[in-house]
């Protein structure tokens, strides 16, 4: 029996439309849970862990003098970014200017920073900066780390 297009393509759409539905849903509704058929005791620290404690529920510090003692460190390792249009000006607990988002660092420089979950760490000259990734606020600048 041949299915017209119309079917199958509406089909299509149902299925896709469902996925995108129990991708949102809230973990405990989506059967991973303990109770729900899903998998119990996974959230155990492993020993062998290399990348030392990891406690995502604080945020960035308010002490920026190890991460700059951490890049004077490994100056290296860093590479100082363009500088930011004339118009642009990077002011702490402000979002970044609209169409300016700095330089992603590269991969062996962000090696070298402690990671904080909700936020990235860019550059802006001689500047490196931390952001909220969710709203593009700036929380901290450290002004000529990149000098």
């Amino acid at each position: 029996m041949k299915m017209p297009k119309r079917l199958i393509a509406g089909l299509g759409v149902l299925m896709l439309g469902a996925s995108a539905l129990v991708q949102a849903a809230p973990p405990d509704q989506r059967g991973d849970g303990p109770g729900r058929g899903g998998p119990q005791g996974q959230h155990e620290q492993r020993g062998d862990d290399h990348r030392g404690p990891q406690n995502n529920h604080r945020g960035p510090p308010q002490d920026f003098g190890p991460v700059r003692q951490i890049i004077h460190d490994n100056h290296g390792q860093f590479s100082r970014g363009a500088p930011p249009p004339p118009n642009v000006r990077l002011v702490r607990g402000q979002p970044l200017p609209r169409g300016y988002y700095g330089e992603r660092l590269d991969n062996r420089a962000l090696a070298r920073l402690p990671v904080y979950q909700g936020y990235e760490w860019r550059r802006s000259g001689p500047d490196v900066v931390l952001i909220a990734v969710g709203t593009g606020i700036v929380y901290e600048i450290l002004n000529g780390v990149l000098n």
